[in-house]
C-alpha cells in the first residue's frame, strides 16, 4: 500500500513541475513580445480640432502605443494629458478624458475623429510628421 503512494507521488510531482515550468516559459515569452512591440503609429502627429471650440492638436505616440495629447486653444492655453491606442496594433484611440474633460474619439488609421468636452463637440484631424 505504501509503495503505491510513493509510486503515485513519484509520477505526479514531476508532472506538476513540468506544467509549472511551461507556464513560466509562456509568461516570459509574452513579456518579451510586449517589450519588443513597436506601434506602427509611433511618432508625432500634428493637426487641428474644430467645432464650437477650435485649436491645435499634437499627438506623440510612443513605441508601446501610449499617447501624449497636447491641446492648444487660443495659442496660449495648453493642456497635456495621456491616453493610449486600444489594443495592440489598433489605430483606435482610447476615449480617456483630460483633466478638463476633453475626450478624443477616432482613429489614426483615418487620421481623424470627433471630440467632446462637456456640452461642446466637433471634429479633429492630424497628419503624421516625418
Amino acid at each position: 500500500m505504501i509503495k503505491n503512494y510513493w509510486l503515485k507521488f513519484l509520477i505526479i510531482v514531476p508532472l506538476l513541475f513540468l506544467a509549472s515550468c511551461s507556464e513560466i516559459i509562456d509568461n516570459i515569452d509574452r513579456q518579451k513580445e510586449q517589450e519588443n512591440y513597436v506601434s506602427p503609429y509611433m511618432g508625432k502627429w500634428i493637426g487641428t480640432f474644430t467645432g464650437e471650440v477650435s485649436g491645435d492638436l499634437i499627438l506623440n505616440v510612443s513605441k508601446s502605443g501610449s499617447i501624449e495629447v497636447t491641446r492648444i486653444v487660443n495659442t496660449n492655453v495648453e493642456e497635456v494629458y495621456y491616453t493610449s491606442l486600444q489594443g495592440a496594433g489598433s489605430a483606435a484611440i482610447s476615449p480617456s478624458a483630460s483633466p478638463k474633460g476633453f475626450v478624443l474619439t477616432g482613429s489614426l488609421e483615418t487620421k481623424s475623429g470627433t471630440w467632446k468636452q462637456q456640452y461642446w463637440s466637433g471634429s479633429w484631424s492630424v497628419t503624421k510628421q516625418p
